[in-house]
């Protein structure tokens, strides 16, 4: 059989309302519908075959997918399209009735045993360590990136590694045009992996640290916040949203109170005090232990989520999915672009994400003129300097601090 567009257009509609059936109104899905219909209409038109699972995921996994860390943009919207793939067959067989999970094909692995095990063995030794698993996950994709070029280049035995086969492989077309902060991040993870091959008598070259590229060099982070207007489009109603009191009451508990997304997406019923109006947590990040204020504004957003759109269920986390299997909200179900579409708020916000709110907070509370300690205190930050880079955010000071030039003699000369 030929591919006929016409009929897979028609499966996509019908696979979309289908959708929308079982609860999904998200403007970001669907409009990620409408431009994955293109890629895979495309696809299909090149070969001249029609829609089947198989060449759906033949398609899907043929798109780059294997960024560093599982919650990168790249790495979503490849889950994203494997995920329509799926709806569109279930569709085509007349099962696409309820939701239900789509296991996704798994990365690929170095083929070396030795490499396989070691790179186990250094996953549990950064476990050991302590260190935060989405952390220890991004140290083992980068390591298994180099482990998968090394063998490209028929090495299999660290033995047999030497220091240009590891200076080589930043010649790859992976680190062209790449940001100083992601190369940095990177070296960091590469060299922890070097020294722990030597440290377990993997390898015996003292020397395979030397081959790594010395970056030198630091970038100053811009301080982006959002404006009234922007905030008063975001926190409009969307009545027609199944995560309208959701996404209120997570925007408003971010802008008022400082927390970080992943805490927020953590919260729990027990850690709000009502009678005291404070929330009391350990934060993810630092693991330090944290009691902010909560204001009556953003309670009333909270109980208002919880009391009237919140599913019911056993779990005692206060955000949880509005679709699907009920679980926790992860950091791709909030998503802050598609709030202010249609208003100009939508293209002068910086960039879509949820920490854009805490920097704000930080930025209101500077220039409402409240010291630097309490601030860092408010934000919940470990080293106090961290709170020094929300200085520029405030103008008024910050013009203060200039320099009169009027004593600084100038003359006219000609050259």
């Amino acid at each position: 059989m030929r591919f006929n567009e016409s009929e897979f257009r028609q499966l996509v509609q019908k696979t979309t309302e289908s959708v929308m059936r079982l609860g999904t109104t998200s403007h970001v899905v669907l409009d990620r519908y409408d431009r994955a219909e293109e890629m895979l209409s495309a696809f299909l038109r090149s070969v001249n075959e029609p829609f089947t699972l198989i060449r759906g995921l033949e398609w899907v996994n043929s798109l780059e997918h294997d960024p560093a860390s599982e919650m990168s943009a790249s790495y979503v919207e490849w889950i994203a399209l494997h995920r329509f793939v799926h709806l569109l067959a279930e569709q085509q067989a007349g099962t696409l009735t309820h939701w239900r999970h789509y296991l996704s094909a798994e990365l690929e692995q170095p083929k070396s045993p030795c490499f396989q095990a070691v790179l186990e063995a250094f996953s549990i030794f950064l476990c050991k360590q302590g260190m935060n698993s989405i952390t220890a996950k991004s140290y083992c994709s980068n390591v298994r990136r180099m482990l998968m070029y090394f063998e490209n280049q028929g090495i299999t035995q660290f033995q047999s590694l030497k220091n240009h086969d590891v200076a080589g492989y930043f010649l790859t077309d992976r680190f062209k045009s790449r940001k100083l902060k992601g190369f940095q991040t990177e070296l960091c993870s590469l060299k922890k992996f070097l020294n722990f091959l030597l440290d377990n008598g993997y390898t015996h070259c003292e020397t395979l640290c030397d081959a790594l590229p010395k970056i030198r060099g630091s970038e100053e982070k811009i301080i982006t916040t959002v404006d009234k207007q922007i905030e008063d489009d975001l926190l409009a109603d969307e009545p027609n949203s199944l995560v309208n009191k959701r996404d209120q009451a997570v925007l408003l508990l971010a802008l008022h109170t400082g927390l970080r997304g992943c805490d927020i997406r953590s919260l729990r019923f027990q850690d709000i005090d009502w009678e005291k109006e404070v929330i009391h947590i350990r934060q993810k990040k630092t693991g330090a232990d944290l009691v902010i204020p909560i204001d009556p504004e953003t309670q009333n957003a909270v109980i208002d989520y919880i009391l009237n759109e919140r599913r019911s269920c056993a779990s005692d986390l206060i955000f949880v999915t509005a679709v699907g299997p009920t679980q926790k909200m992860k950091r791709v179900h909030y998503r802050i672009k598609y709030r202010a579409k249609g208003t100009d708020s939508y293209d002068r916000l910086p960039h879509d994400g949820l920490h854009i709110y805490r920097r704000t907070f930080a930025t209101r509370l500077l220039q409402s003129g409240a010291p630097l300690p309490a601030i860092s205190e408010m934000l919940g930050h470990t080293d106090k300097n961290s709170v020094q880079a929300y200085l520029s955010t405030d103008e008024v000071r910050m013009k203060r601090c200039a320099l009169d030039l009027s004593h600084i003699p100038c003359q006219r000369e000609e050259y």
